[in-house]
């Protein structure tokens, strides 16, 4: 794994954190790259035979496959590394970056000015699905504050995503960003947008393509998560990349009608309630002008077969993924249409070279374009 890009807010591990990150990263890419597989081999060899010769037929839901392989111990041996290695993962990046905090807090004030912005209210209530659950089981997941001037979540989530995904996402963590921008170069080659926002951007990593792969573009981003923001202006200004953050929902952004030629997210709306994706795609609609496209990279469709459909449901059941079911089964092209978007202008594409595709296999795009 190559070694992070070592911008000036990012965490700097001391020996023994970095020899306990260097083995969470090996471990995640074991468990993924070479454990997961072994569980379809559990259930074909053993479950499944044994689940027909109890009922005489196969299963007909996932929760009766979760009943079965249950009990088998390759499944609950691969669960129970891959939970714990999860939990590890956030304490050993959350002890080493609380150790550094008041440098980074520091840090975080006296970055040059590139040009950006951040605003953030301090009347803003967190809705309710985010209060009350800690999302990829991230102790006080996005959004709680340590204190005044508090960037812990940012930094927390940037050094701790580029070892979940075992630095697969790029030196910068930005890959899943420029995988979106160059969808939008590669699908629409005389598109210029000059106005771009990125919805549910957290630490800015996927936001920071926006403006290389769009030059002259103005670039806004929102989140609802105040240290998330704060670590990701500082992050950005540090990087000399300039853009304006502000805190609000990616369904009420507070922004006047079509102030946007391009609305994007990553891996946002299979992390909100189903009822606000739709809201999300309402939004989006409102802030386009005419001609203007939103692209979503997200989890596409959901797999018929009850075993693949268990195995898709380990993050909601395991990983405190709770909204990705609802993600998964939602008609995206209707609910687009039902946002106000245009039938013959609305599309779902998948896209491969994602990182973990094989497991991740409805990472995809559904965008539409305002008429």
């Amino acid at each position: 794994m190559d070694p992070q890009f070592p911008h000036a807010m990012l965490s700097r591990p001391s020996a023994d954190a970095r020899g306990r990150e260097s083995y969470l990263a090996a471990m995640r890419r074991f468990l993924i790259g070479d454990l997961y597989n072994g569980n379809e081999v559990a259930w074909q060899k053993r479950q499944l035979p044994a689940f027909v010769a109890q009922h005489g037929r196969a299963p007909e839901t996932y929760t009766e496959v979760r009943t079965a392989m249950g009990r088998d111990p390759f499944y609950r041996a691969f669960s129970l590394l891959n939970r714990a290695t999860q939990e590890l993962l956030w304490d050993t990046v959350g002890e080493s970056v609380e150790a550094q905090l008041p440098d980074l807090r520091a840090a975080a004030e006296a970055v040059p000015a590139a040009g950006g912005s951040l605003s953030l209210d301090p009347d803003f209530e967190l809705p309710d699905y985010a209060r009350k659950v800690d999302i990829h089981v991230m102790p006080g997941s996005f959004h709680t504050e340590l204190g005044a001037g508090d960037v812990y979540a940012g930094a927390v989530y940037d050094r701790g995503v580029y070892l979940y995904a075992y630095g697969e996402l790029g030196t910068r963590n930005d890959g899943l960003g420029w995988a979106t921008a160059n969808f939008v170069r590669e699908r629409f080659p005389d598109f210029r947008p000059a106005r771009i926002l990125d919805l549910g951007c957290g630490a800015g990593m996927s936001t920071h393509p926006l403006c290389e792969a769009f030059p002259g573009a103005e670039v806004h981003a929102v989140d609802i998560a105040a240290p998330m923001l704060r670590y990701a202006h500082a992050r950005s200004e540090s990087m000399g990349v300039p853009i304006h953050y502000r805190q609000a929902s990616a369904a009420q952004t507070g922004y006047a009608d079509g102030s946007f030629d391009l609305v994007i997210s990553n891996l946002l709306l299979h992390e909100i309630p189903q009822k606000l994706s739709k809201q999300v795609l309402a939004e989006c609609h409102r802030l386009l002008v005419p001609g203007g496209i939103t692209v979503h990279n997200d989890m596409v469709g959901w797999p018929d077969d009850p075993f693949q459909q268990f195995m898709a449901e380990w993050n909601s059941h395991h990983n405190n993924e709770v909204f990705e079911r609802g993600s998964g089964t939602l008609d995206w092209v209707a609910a687009c249409i039902a946002a106000g978007f245009a039938a013959e202008d609305t599309f779902l594409q998948p896209i491969g070279a994602a990182y973990m595709a094989e497991q991740l296999a409805y990472v995809g795009y559904r965008g539409a374009v305002r008429r």
